[in-house]
Order: C-alpha cells, then structure tokens, then sequence
C-alpha cells in the first residue's frame, strides 16, 4: 500500500461518495485507530475547499461506555450527536476493529440497550443527511481473519475500494433491467434450494455512494414470499458472535427453523430471530459483483461485494427497495456460488442467469471478465 493509494480513496470519497462541496461541512467519525486514513480525509475535505469536524472514539473507551452507561445516557448521547449531525452536510464514518471479538464479553442486554437507545437513533440521523459513507480501516486483525498478509489485506483494501465505478454503473445496467422484469428469483446451492419474489420491488447499484468497498446490486423479496432453504457458506457475525453454516427454512416469508454448526450457539441464533417480528423476515437480497474480492474475508462488508456471491439480510429493509419490513435488526448472511466454495445456482424465472458463480446470458458475461478499471 502507498500513501498515493489512500490518499485518492480520501479524495474518493470527498468527490464522488460525498459530492462535497466548498464552504459544506463533513463530519469524520472514527471508531478504532485508523490515523493514516483519517488524516487523508481530513486533507480531502480541506482540498475540496470544505470544513471538516472529527470524532474519535477508541474501541476500548467505548466498550467501557457500553458497559457502564444508563439507558438515560444512551438517549442524551445519541440527541447530542443527532444535533451535531443536523448542523453537517456529509458524513464519513470509518471503523477499525484490531478483534471483532472486542464485544463478546459485554452482557447481551446492555449491548442491546447501546444499539437501540443509542446507535440505531445516531444512524437514522445519518441516513437523513442523504450524503454518507461508511469504510473500514484496514487493520492486522482484518488480516488475520482474512488470512491474509497485512500488506497483503492492504493491497487488496485499496483495489476492491477503487474500483471505476462509473463504468461499474454501465456495466450492471443489463443485469438491472432482468431484475425489473423478474418475478421469481430462485437460489439452489448444497443445502439450498429457496425461492421468493421480486415483483414489483426496486432496486439499486451500489457504485461507491455509501459503502467503501462497493460493488453489489440489491433488491428485497416480497415479504410473504420466502419459501424453501438456504444454507450460508461464508462465517456471519452478529454482535461478537461468529455462526457458520447458518441454515434458515422460510415458509410464507418467515423463519420457521434455524441452525448453525456450532450447537450452542443455535440458541443464539434463535434469540436473534425473535428479537422483533421483522428480524425472521428477509429485508434484502444482493448479488456481489466486486471483482477485487474473490474470496471471504469473514468480513461482512466485504463478503457482500464478492464476485460470485449472493447474500440475504434479516431484518429491515432500505428505502431503496422497501418491502416493507421493519426491524432493529439488519443481518447480512453470504452464500459463495463458486465453484471453489461448492457451486450453485441461480434462476430469474425459470432462466439459470448464473452457474457456478459465473454469468451466462453474453450481455451479463462482461461482469465476470472485467477487471474494476
């Protein structure tokens, strides 16, 4: 990695993901240790001729905040930052996790009390700004938990975040226009074979507006329409919990049963799914399009952008494709369709679009081929 690489993702994301412009005001909203990258940030506002504020909040302080603070606190924490989020124009958050196990010892209600007195309120907040971007620092502990080299990790941090995203946006149109004209979308994969339906629901490319990296194109089922089973190949986190080979049965577009590998932590995984009437519900499904990443990264924001992947999130759905499920819950779970990862399939309609993790129709081939320039 070299500072010219990191410095163009900042200048990046003051241009393109934020459109900032001279005289507005960003906020830089760092959790974890991320100097580096911060400081880029704050060097491209400048550049940009904007005004940039910052808030750093390290990881152990805020577990201790976590753990001691009253629900009270968590109410006038979250009104004091909604106020300084009125008064911004952008927002970029960015995150930087040494141990995404750091929570795991934190009693489960007060992390839940810290979600939704606290984080959930900061995060509509942010939502209502219209220009953020969320991106995480690359760190030794992403590196281990990809197996990867940190220069390595780094490396492919900065590529998978850099891509051409305009030429993203053309190439992804014709794969848009079949999930406008798709009715039943049906996923087969070892332990899988579900289908649900997409009629009528928006969608959206996601082309490095939110999200660093980017690269994935998102829509949401009909929220009665989920009926069969997934199993998800790739390890998901939720709140320091790792589960792996998740499996969820769907009827009528609710869970109805769900396991993991690890027997102790089903429970767990049950738990979640009663935590609101929408978080047994499927809120999203994203098809990953990076082709930077090729491989997990047990990294959910980067597992979701895999070239050959597809995910489902629990829980609520975005405004982008609203299918109207409501929830404190936004769980991201990822299948890999390569062959590598054990093959699979993918219909639009009685049409198989994709094998194997690898596109067939030739106007959609062109999003295996290319190379993110």
């Amino acid at each position: 990695m070299t500072d010219s690489a990191m410095q163009r993702l900042a200048r990046q994301t003051m241009a393109r993901s934020l459109a900032l412009r001279e005289g507005e005001s960003v906020l830089i909203d760092v959790v974890g240790h991320a100097e580096a990258l911060t400081e880029a940030m704050i060097e491209a506002a400048c550049e940009a001729g904007a005004r940039p504020y910052l808030n750093v909040m390290p990881v152990r302080h805020l577990k201790s905040l976590i753990g001691g603070c009253t629900e009270e606190q968590f109410l006038q924490w979250a009104e004091m930052d909604r106020e300084r989020l009125r008064t911004m124009n952008a927002y970029v958050g960015i995150r930087a996790d040494d141990n995404i196990f750091e929570m795991t010892d934190v009693p489960e209600d007060r992390y839940d009390r810290y979600v939704r007195a606290y984080l959930q309120p900061k995060q509509m907040a942010m939502a209502r700004l219209g220009r953020w971007v969320l991106l995480r620092s690359p760190t030794v502990g992403m590196a281990q938990l990809a197996g990867m080299s940190l220069d390595a990790c780094t490396g492919l941090y900065y590529r998978a975040c850099g891509l051409n995203y305009e030429r993203f946006a053309e190439l992804t149109q014709p794969l848009c226009e079949r999930l406008g004209r798709t009715d039943r979308v049906r996923i087969v994969a070892p332990g899988t074979d579900l289908s649900f339906s997409i009629r009528g629901m928006g969608h959206m490319v996601c082309d490095g507006r939110f999200n660093l990296p980017d690269g994935e194109l998102f829509t949401a089922p009909r929220i009665d329409s989920a009926e069969g089973i997934i199993t998800f190949n790739v390890p998901a986190s939720y709140m320091g919990i790792v589960y792996e080979n998740v499996s969820l049965r769907f009827h009528r577009g609710v869970v109805t049963d769900a396991s993991c590998s690890v027997a102790e932590r089903t429970g767990r995984l049950q738990a979640v799914l009663k935590l609101d009437e929408g978080a047994s519900r499927i809120g999203e499904f994203g098809i990953g399009l990076n082709p930077h990443i090729d491989r997990p990264m047990n990294n959910v924001l980067f597992d979701e952008k895999m070239r050959g992947s597809l995910h489902l999130a629990l829980g609520q759905a975005y405004p982008m494709a609203d299918n109207g499920n409501e929830s404190s819950v936004h769980w991201d779970l990822v299948l890999s369709q390569t062959k590598a990862s054990g093959g699979g399939a993918l219909f639009f309609d009685d049409e198989l679009v994709r094998k194997d993790g690898l596109f067939l129709p030739p106007d959609l081939q062109p999003l295996d081929t290319w190379r993110g320039e």
